[in-house]
């Protein structure tokens, strides 16, 4: 064939071709005239198409297509679908009555179905489906009694979302089905855990899916079997015990099962390695070993082994801790250094040398008495024992109590170097011996930080943890003993008290000291007027407080005050001082008790918490007449200092009044309450004698937001209202809590 009749024959088929596409067109306005104006869908890939509109041109009497992309005419699809690809938007050659739809969807007919008689499909997609597919699949399946029942379904932009509740109505499961084109993918979640693709029978990223896929996939995810953790039912105590949270014995303690649904039917321990899917038992094997732990404390707790686990941090959390602790104590060790090298500088500047007169003047005073030259009869009773100390062998020397309280008194205020130089002197009590007196009976009144450290140390002792660390105070007072150390420790005497105030207790340690070196009944009774006369502004009692355990026989002295009277007010404030301390290293304290002394009775009756909470300004409850419930709302403006009297000035009054009243006229008002169901009790105020009365929600109509309300009047018979929804804050509230 010559290449002249291939030309013609190649011209002669492009004509044709035209001709058709032409024809195509116009034959479709021709037959759907409707379709003027209406977009159609060119589709070069299943997952791509480009939009154009069908407009007739009446003059004419021609349709053409309009390209949204580029903006151009054309008269035929051939055209179009040549412009698009001279753009770059699409390779290759298409069919124009196979891939040009009326809908954005290449499963939908093409223009080929409304033109031939015998249309076959470009695409072989007739197996994949869209979004709208499933939603109709699962839709027809929740009708009745469909295998879907119970499946809520949203669609979110290009995603479909299902959710799957059980029988009481709650979410368990949840599918997202994301769409790109014809590819969809698919989450699963189950206790909102995303579930691994090991667990799914099919891929979980995107690709081509047929209906029956999804189906299958749908109904396998409804026939999961959820693991619901370890129940604990017969179990109790064991939560009572270990709490949310049950902790391993490896050296990190961390938890190995948490607690879910706590006060729950379904209360259950889950372990953290839970497979969430089960298949033929009602539990994953992981969660069954929980089991195994929950049976040994149980049998520890009827046995009285009642140990409790806390959670420790992480290793390397307490590594990181404990670098830190070091670095502050190393700069504290730093401070503390160069105080003590600034005091001793500043100790040995201030300090003399001692004269060869000074440094033997003991010795020649021994010997004075020794030969009875030097009478020391008169001699205060401290010199007296002093004398008596240098005088005896240097092994085995005795002291007497009340010289060690002197040596640790100039100890305590000259400091080692002065203390030094005294020895060299004199002989005296090492100062090892000292610390010895001074560690039994080292203690100040009031709360000292030490007192944490101790009681927790004694808790721990105790086997006493978590939630039995509850209890309660209990406090009294008793008079001191007149140079005895009293130990708060052991609630006893065990020694002699040190010095605080120096020149007043200084004659009262002298005349102490006195009466038990001396024991002369005359001493004795010429002493007595003089202390009591010496010492009447001093302390006379101890005020102790102690907390109990409520759950074990455990108690722990936590404080004293040394006291003469103590007011209400005052002992109000140590005890919930007392409390909030504890409190803040995890001992919980819920009451006081305390006996029947004039002072407690007092503070007992004074204890009111809100009374002690009102400040200026709060709006409270007033009633004026006790045997009337006619309360009114009032603001606070003034109170007596215990706070038994309150001034207050009425909210709903138009006068500026201001009326004192007694503490037991007032209450704090109850929130208020805008939502009211029917069947609830509330205080209704009636209009007729402004009083509120006792009633009950019997009905509530929603078209004119109005309530029923039923009460029973002063007459004791029964009445009914109705309250506007806009007048429900001035007419109900809720019955006042007590």
């Amino acid at each position: 064939m010559s290449k002249r009749k291939r030309s013609f024959e190649t011209t002669e088929s492009e004509s044709i071709k035209l001709q058709k596409n032409v024809k195509a067109l116009q034959e479709l306005i021709h037959i759907r005239p409707d379709l003027k104006g209406k977009k159609v869908y060119f589709f070069p890939k299943l997952n791509k198409y480009f939009e154009g509109i069908i407009f007739y041109d009446a003059k004419e009497k021609k349709a053409y297509i309009y390209s949204v992309i580029n903006d151009l005419k054309y008269e035929t699809f051939s055209q179009w679908m040549i412009g698009l690809k001279n753009w770059g938007l699409f390779k290759g050659y298409r069919s124009a009555l196979a891939t040009i739809f009326l809908e954005p969807n290449p499963n939908s007919p093409p223009i080929s179905s409304i033109l031939r008689v015998n249309s076959n499909s470009y695409w072989k997609i007739h197996t994949y489906i869209n979004i709208q597919d499933i939603v109709s699949l699962v839709q027809k399946e929740s009708l009745g009694e469909g295998k879907f029942v119970g499946i809520i379904m949203q669609e979110i932009s290009e995603d479909l979302e299902l959710h799957f509740f059980d029988e009481k109505k709650k979410l368990k499961k949840k599918m997202i089905i994301s769409a790109r084109g014809i590819f969809r993918s698919y989450k699963v979640w189950v206790l909102d855990q995303v579930l691994q693709e090991i667990d799914l029978p099919f891929p979980v990223r995107a690709m081509k899916r047929t209906l029956d896929e999804i189906n299958n996939l749908i109904q396998y995810i409804v026939s999961l079997k959820i693991c619901y953790g370890q129940s604990t039912i017969g179990f109790e105590n064991v939560v009572q015990i270990r709490g949310n949270q049950l902790v391993g014995n490896n050296k990190e303690y961390c938890p190995f099962a948490f607690l879910e649904n706590k006060n729950l039917p379904n209360e259950a321990y889950r372990h953290v390695d839970c497979k969430f899917i089960i298949k033929d038992e009602n539990i994953c094997e992981n969660c069954q070993k929980i089991y195994k732990t929950m049976q040994q404390i149980h049998r520890r707790f009827l046995a009285g082994v009642n140990s409790t686990k806390t959670v420790h941090a992480s290793k390397e959390i307490l590594i990181e801790k404990i670098e830190c602790q070091k670095k502050l104590i190393k700069t504290k060790s730093v401070t503390i250094a160069n105080i003590r090298s600034c005091l001793q500088k500043k100790i040995e500047k201030e300090e003399g040398e001692i004269s060869d007169e000074m440094s033997t003047i003991t010795h020649t005073v021994i010997k004075s008495i020794a030969n009875k030259n030097i009478d020391i009869s008169n001699l205060h009773p401290i010199f007296q024992e002093l004398i008596r100390i240098q005088s005896e062998n240097s092994n085995g020397t005795r002291y007497h109590p009340m010289f060690l309280r002197w040596a640790i008194s100039v100890y305590s205020k000259s400091g080692k170097a002065a203390y030094d130089a005294m020895k060299k002197i004199m002989r005296l009590p090492s100062i090892s011996t000292l610390k010895s007196y001074i560690n039994e009976s080292e203690q100040c009144s009031g709360w000292q930080d030490k007192t944490e450290f101790q009681i927790l140390e004694s808790l721990t002792a105790n086997n006493i943890w978590g939630y039995e660390r509850v209890g309660f105070f209990s406090h009294d007072s008793f008079k001191i003993q007149k140079g005895l150390l009293w130990c708060q420790r052991k609630n006893c005497y065990v020694g002699y008290l040190d010095f605080e105030d120096e020149m007043e207790d200084y004659k009262s340690f002298a005349l102490q000291c006195q009466r038990e070196i001396h024991t002369t009944s005359e001493e004795n009774n010429s002493s007595n007027s003089l202390v009591e006369r010496q010492e009447r502004d001093l302390a006379t009692q101890i005020h102790q407080v102690v907390w109990h355990s409520a759950t074990h026989n455990f108690a722990f002295p936590i404080a004293y005050y040394g006291i003469n009277t103590i007011t209400a007010h005052n002992l109000n404030t140590l005890i919930f001082n007392l409390a909030a301390r504890l409190e803040c290293i995890g001992i919980h304290t819920y009451g006081s008790i305390c006996d029947g002394a004039g002072e407690n009775r007092i503070h007992i009756k004074s204890f009111d918490w809100y009374a002690s909470t009102w400040s200026l300004g709060d709006v409270v409850e007033v009633n004026f007449n006790k045997n009337k419930k006619s309360f009114h709302a009032a603001k606070i403006v003034d109170s007596n200092f215990k706070r038994t009297k309150f001034t207050i000035c009425l909210c709903d009054s138009d006068k500026s009044e201001k009326i004192t009243i007694d503490r037991a006229f007032i209450r704090p008002p109850m929130p208020l309450k805008l939502e009211w169901n029917v069947g609830e009790l509330c205080e209704f105020k009636s209009p007729k004698d402004n009083q509120w009365y006792l009633g009950k929600i019997t009905d509530f109509d929603s078209i004119e937001s109005i309530l029923s309300v039923e009460i029973t009047n002063a007459e004791g018979g029964n009445e009914g209202w109705k309250v506007f929804n806009y007048h429900i804050g001035k007419f109900l509230q809720s019955v006042y809590d007590d």
